[in-house]
């Protein structure tokens, strides 16, 4: 039997889950308990349709957070021109900096990504896999990459395999 981990007791870092029964038997245990805050990052961004870009970026944001909004455009190596392009324009890689944008606003201590490396290049993987490690360094996260893909397992950016 797997041994399990609470996320509380998981030390800063970037985390590969890689196994069924570890993801399956995570998520469960997670649902169980008080757990921290937890953002999850997706292939598929949500949207509120009637809201613009900017507007769900900030979305729950409370505003006090709202200055930071700039600096982490920087950190994930946006140009603020980004907010004058139609939701349509935007690619996957966008729309997960986008993600990661609103998670850091919202200081979120935990971020699971799930799967949402089809559409991305092998470049763009490894810009975000490097992204991953500095930024769970640098702001004392714990991110959580759920994927089954095999290569993964080698990348020198990865903390610890789950």
């Amino acid at each position: 039997m797997e041994q399990m981990i609470n996320i509380k007791q998981l030390p800063t870092g970037f985390y590969l889950v890689a196994t069924k029964t570890y993801k399956k038997n995570f998520l469960e245990q997670q649902n169980k308990q008080s757990q921290p805050i937890i953002g999850e990052i997706t292939g598929n961004w949500e949207q509120l349709p009637y809201l613009s870009l900017r507007e769900n970026l900030l979305l729950g944001v409370d505003k006090s957070k709202r200055p930071k909004l700039l600096h982490y455009i920087k950190l994930v190596d946006m140009n603020p021109s980004f907010f004058t392009k139609p939701k349509k324009e935007l690619s996957q890689m966008d729309k997960i900096k986008l993600q990661f944008i609103h998670l850091l606003l919202k200081e979120v201590p935990v971020i699971y990504l799930y799967d949402c490396f089809d559409s991305i290049t092998i470049s763009q993987m490894q810009w975000l896999l490097n992204f991953c490690q500095k930024l769970a360094q640098n702001y004392s996260l714990r991110i959580l990459l759920f994927s089954k893909d095999e290569q993964l397992l080698q990348a020198a950016n990865i903390d610890e395999i789950l």
